[in-house]
């Protein structure tokens, strides 16, 4: 069984046992309320309904060729407006039905004593509290769907800069403290206008980075999308140059070829499948990249990328690769090419939803890829002996027009001598 087909699967029972949990609180509190009791049954007919729409949906139509844009967005609007809200209601419902369990199990525990006598008016005041407390948690609960509903028709880009140091053993001393800024992930096509993008190309250029790149997927679904982002492509500069490789989505509709078009009238400089040395002071960069391999896709050829290569004859090299898709790393760099010293993509956008509080990480990309955001070190049997692998999160979006828990990303890479 493929991933897709694993994540689907999961994707699925995961959204019917939310949806499930939530129905049956609800039906609790709305089976003996007329005004309300009708939406149970609709509610009964989409929670079996609405676990397939998505794996349906991408089952069913090629979205990204033929399908309206129009039609797109509704759907995932509605998917996401359906389904986002209720995680954080079942996770209070879970802490509520958590506690009342707790609660029972101590008061069996406990020695029983005669129940106090009660007046008629003392009952009816306790029912009417327990009563409006419950109203006002479901109450509370249409405030998910408004804060998300919002966000899908006012989407809004808090663009993050994660700045990352990365110590190399045995880094050439020219290239100690060099910078690389990183965009991922651009998605034309996710944003309504120009300014989003604007914004975080000017965020990366205040940070005055020797060199950046950006690691795929400049569109959505269509080179009709580029003209959006690249009069801020336009404004990117730096002193070793802007560099990029090609995602997934620049081959969805056969629209690599525009897009090396249209990048042309940037300093954006596409390497597909090649490499390009620097000279620093004595030592060499040379910098990589791949065509995309991953998600159904293999256009990557890294022995095509790295043929001519020379290595530097005492060692003072540093090999960084530009791939878009993590599942890369463990298809083809580990393996087979040990001195690779670092490997940038992106493609996992960090699943756009889940949560990032200090040592708590998890997002829903989390279920497809092992490495799905942040910088991750693995041994290597070559002279450095470590190989370093960074996933960035994107700026833009696929599917649902939102982020929650999970912040567009801007990259500063510093690289040290360890």
């Amino acid at each position: 069984m493929g991933r897709f087909a694993l994540f689907s699967v999961g994707l699925a029972l995961l959204t019917l046992a939310i949806d499930g949990y939530v129905y049956v609180n609800w039906r609790r509190f709305a089976r003996s309320r007329p005004t309300v009791r009708w939406t149970l049954a609709v509610y009964r007919v989409l929670l079996w309904i609405m676990p397939l729409a998505l794996p349906g949906y991408f089952l069913v139509f090629r979205w990204w060729e033929v399908e309206p844009k129009l039609a797109r967005a509704l759907f995932f609007g509605g998917w996401a407006l359906y389904y986002v809200p209720k995680i954080p209601i079942a996770l209070v419902l879970l802490i509520k039905d958590g506690t009342r369990l707790i609660t029972q199990l101590l008061a069996h525990l406990r020695p029983r004593s005669p129940a106090p006598s009660t007046t008629e008016s003392g009952t009816t005041r306790r029912m009417s509290r327990a009563e409006f407390i419950q109203k006002l948690g479901w109450s509370a609960a249409a405030l998910p769907f408004l804060t998300v509903g919002q966000g899908l028709l006012r989407t809004l880009y808090d663009f993050t800069v994660y700045r990352v140091t990365i110590p190399i053993p045995h880094l050439p001393r020219a290239l100690d403290g060099l910078t690389i800024g990183q965009l991922s992930d651009l998605h034309a096509g996710s944003f309504l206008d120009e300014r989003p993008v604007h914004e975080a190309v000017e965020l990366l250029l205040a940070l005055k980075p020797d060199l950046i790149v950006i690691t795929g997927d400049y569109v959505n679904h269509d080179a009709d999308e580029l003209p959006l982002i690249l009069p801020a492509l336009r404004k990117l500069k730096a002193e070793l140059g802007v560099w990029g490789c090609l995602g997934n989505h620049d081959h969805y509709a056969h629209t690599p070829d525009v897009v090396r078009r249209l990048h042309e009238q940037t300093p954006l400089r596409l390497l597909i499948n090649a490499h390009h040395t620097f000279r620093i002071d004595g030592a060499r960069l040379h910098l990589i990249g791949t065509d995309n391999t991953g998600f159904r896709q293999r256009f990557a050829d890294l022995p095509g990328a790295l043929k001519g290569l020379e290595p530097d004859p005492h060692g003072e090299e540093l090999r960084l690769l530009l791939a878009h898709d993590p599942s890369f790393w463990d298809l083809e760099v580990r393996p087979g090419y040990p001195d690779i010293d670092l490997m940038l993509c992106g493609h996992t956008h960090g699943g756009q939803i889940g949560i990032e509080l200090g040592p708590l990480r998890w997002g829903l990309a989390r279920i497809v890829y092992e490495r799905w955001a942040g910088l991750y070190v693995e041994p290597a049997p070559s002279p450095r002996g470590r190989q370093y692998l960074y996933v960035n999160r994107g700026v833009g979006t696929i599917g649902p027009p939102l982020r929650l828990g999970i912040r567009p990303e801007i990259t500063l890479i510093t690289l040290r001598r360890a």
